[in-house]
């Protein structure tokens, strides 16, 4: 369990959730999901999802890429795949920050779905077993009402951050 006092690094996320991520293996689809990301990807690409049709971890990234991240989704079938590899909304945070990072190393500012299966994630997705190995290193001491999660402190991820243009 990392210090209470990472929450405040600017450079925590990277090198915790980051710098351990791009180091992993990617693990091939499997059949099932191969299936679906096919189907996705044969979505209109600006397919507009209605609230109601939206998984619920698809709407938590939807949210959270809105207010804590500084790279665009530029196709929701970005968020339909990252909805589909994650088993929960933390999980999808983890990508999410680990879209951030690849995105501020490469300085691109948008995601399309073309962009994350072909640049950020070619040979496959992150293994559940490294998924929950970051999961498990990236919690910090909680403190009263506090969350215990790393990845909900923004300040945590500025190093990999975009400078917002006024």
């Amino acid at each position: 369990m990392l210090d209470n006092s990472y929450k405040n690094r600017e450079n925590a996320i990277e090198e915790v959730v980051y710098d351990f991520l791009k180091d992993c293996d990617p693990v091939e689809m499997s059949q099932d999901t191969t299936e679906m990301y096919l189907r996705i990807g044969m979505m209109p690409k600006n397919a507009k999802l209605p609230k109601e049709a939206k998984p619920f971890i698809f709407q938590v990234a939807e949210i959270r890429l809105e207010h804590c991240f500084t790279f665009k989704v530029t196709d929701e079938r970005v968020l339909l795949v990252i909805a589909l590899i994650s088993e929960s909304a933390g999980v999808a945070i983890l990508y999410l920050w680990y879209i951030q990072g690849w995105c501020f190393k490469n300085n691109v500012k948008e995601v399309s779905f073309e962009t994350l299966g072909m640049k950020i994630f070619p040979l496959g997705f992150f293994s559940d077993k490294d998924l929950k190995s970051v999961w498990e290193n990236q919690k910090v001491e909680k403190i009263g009402m506090e969350s215990d999660n790393l990845i909900d402190y923004n300040i945590a991820g500025l190093s990999i951050q975009f400078l917002l243009e006024e």
